[in-house]
């Protein structure tokens, strides 16, 4: 479940509400207001949805969809980044049950943070990458080993 949740930092799909207006010349990375984007976003590869706000300098989104067995637990994932040239860098902060020794039922759950990098947004599509986890002992919580991996989101269907 928790590698599942870190591959939220992969694809996430749904449509476009408004368009941006038109780049300045010279722009590279539009930056459009939150007004404009699709407030939910989706995730072809988690089914996770995420509530997104982006302003000039911040970057935020939030699980919305958690599973009910999850919620009980007080399951999340916040992602918050901060602008930096042209792309978001932060990190995402998840908390998940797990199944310490590949028991059937969660009976655990662990704190995680996890680097995250969003380098588009526009109304149709968010890109970037984050840190997903390779390796990880529930019985401690332990991160033993990460990787970075590509994610695309989509608006919200």
């Amino acid at each position: 479940m928790i590698l599942m949740a870190f591959m939220l930092i992969s694809p996430f799909t749904m449509a476009a509400q408004k368009p941006t207006a038109p780049a300045k010349q010279g722009a590279t990375n539009p930056k459009p207001a939150s007004s404009t984007l699709p407030k939910i976003w989706h995730s072809d590869a988690t089914g996770h949805d995420f509530r997104v706000e982006v302003t000039s300098d911040l970057f935020r989104a939030e699980w919305v969809n958690i599973p009910a067995a999850a919620s009980k637990q007080g399951a999340y994932i916040r992602t918050e980044c901060r602008r930096s040239g042209d792309k978001w860098i932060g990190q995402s902060s998840v908390y998940l049950p797990c199944a310490p020794g590949g028991a059937p039922v969660a009976s655990k759950a662990c704190k995680i943070t996890a680097r995250f990098e969003v380098d588009s947004v526009s109304p149709e599509k968010i890109s970037g990458r984050g840190e997903s986890l390779k390796q990880f002992d529930c019985a401690t919580c332990r991160v033993q080993q990460t990787a970075w991996a590509d994610f695309t989101w989509l608006p919200k269907k």
